[in-house]
């Protein structure tokens, strides 16, 4: 059996006021057309298809349009919430859709979600585990105990006995370390003291573990236990990250080919730093750019409208950063004298150049200078 692993859509989620919708469209049809290129028998969601508990109505049309295309291509869909996602509300027809091999399952029964599938290998089981809180476990419970996000987890995985000699697939969305270590992006949701870990030992047991949570394509700890990380960027700590699906295989038992496959976004992100002079006349050599851009400035001084002048290049320029030079020894400012020892305009200076790293000009020193004569006057003064 052949399915297709893809998680965090974030459907209708807005970057730096941008709306995604359309790169998200762009990204999902060319999993549809990968899918009519490899023929997958099944795609797995895992979780924070939409980016908000309550998504635009843009973004309901977008997976509604996705799902049925899914269905014309007679692919069955496994799907689970996410931590962005309202549970309740994904489930909603979620026992009409299981009819058209549309499987949800947004909030946690009590019990993990199971559906059996054959090939000509034999049965193959897929377990569905939305994203579990411990709390949400309390009126399940006979002894009400206080767990862990692990310990959670695992409560409900002991509560099924999995036949080992069978192919068994799990679909959960957590965040799910080998001995403590993952490669996290910005764009992700984080808890305090990492109190929802959870080690991927927990999971040895399955044929493939389909994650959902952190945006990078990454295996934890085994070749089967996988994050297939979000399909587009979210911020540009994901620039540098190859975003794509993973395609899995299931042969005989113990015998799982996985592969990546990559995607081609709409809009690149990109990350440009310069003074802006040096920006613009790279721009006007090269003409610009659609990409999504981050503009990182050097200059040592203000720069008037940075934003009106750049986006006549790049109409997606997302943001607009200063970089300020900071010394590599150490970021606090300290003296190794005493500070009485020297005058206002002394200890400005020397503050100035240690945040810096270059000293004021004559105008700037003959306008502090003036400053603090006015301030020692009681305000008086031009």
């Amino acid at each position: 059996m052949k399915l297709f692993h893809i998680s965090d859509l974030h459907l209708g989620k807005r970057v730096y006021e941008f709306s995604m919708l359309k790169d998200q469209k762009y990204i999902l049809q060319q999993i549809l057309d990968l899918a009519k290129e490899y023929q997958p028998d099944g795609i797995l969601i895992s979780g924070d298809v939409y980016d908000k508990s309550i998504p635009p109505v843009e973004a309901v049309t977008l997976l509604d349009d996705f799902l049925t295309q899914c269905k014309a291509q007679n692919i069955a869909v496994y799907l689970i919430s996410g931590n962005h996602d309202s549970a309740g509300r994904l489930d909603f027809g979620s026992r009409i859709l299981e009819q058209q091999q549309i499987y949800i399952c947004g909030a946690f029964g009590g019990a993990l979600y199971h559906v059996q599938q054959e090939d000509i290998f034999g049965e193959i089981h897929f377990y569905l585990l939305p994203f579990l809180k411990p709390a949400m476990l309390s009126p399940y419970q006979k002894e009400e105990k206080t767990l862990s996000y692990m310990q959670a987890v695992q409560y409900v995985l002991e509560q099924v006995h999995i036949d080992k000699t069978k192919r068994n697939v799990l679909l959960a969305h957590q965040f799910v370390t080998w001995k403590g270590e993952v490669l996290r992006s910005d764009s992700e949701t984080r808890s305090l003291g990492g109190v929802d870990e959870m080690d991927a030992s927990l999971f040895f047991d399955f044929d493939y573990v389909a994650l959902g949570h952190l945006h990078r394509s990454q295996k934890i700890g085994r070749d089967f236990i996988r994050y297939a990380g979000s399909p587009i960027c979210y911020s540009f700590s994901e620039i540098r990250q190859k975003k794509g699906l993973t395609m899995v295989e299931l042969k005989e038992k113990e015998n799982v080919e996985i592969t990546f496959l990559p995607l081609q976004p709409l809009h690149e992100m990109i990350e440009l730093k310069g003074t802006l002079s040096q920006l613009l006349e790279a721009a006007e050599h090269t003409g610009g750019s659609t990409s999504y851009v981050r503009a990182v400035l050097t200059d040592a001084n203000a720069v008037l409208d940075p934003v009106g002048k750049l986006r006549q290049y790049y109409p997606n320029l997302m943001t607009v950063e200063r970089h300020i030079q900071r010394s590599e020894k150490e970021d606090s400012f300290a003296l190794q004298e005493q500070p009485q020892e020297f005058s206002f305009f002394e200890l400005f200076t020397k503050f100035y150049e240690k945040q810096n790293e270059y000293s004021l000009t004559q105008e700037q020193e003959a306008l502090v200078q003036k400053l603090w004569e006015q301030c020692e006057k009681g305000g008086e003064g031009e």
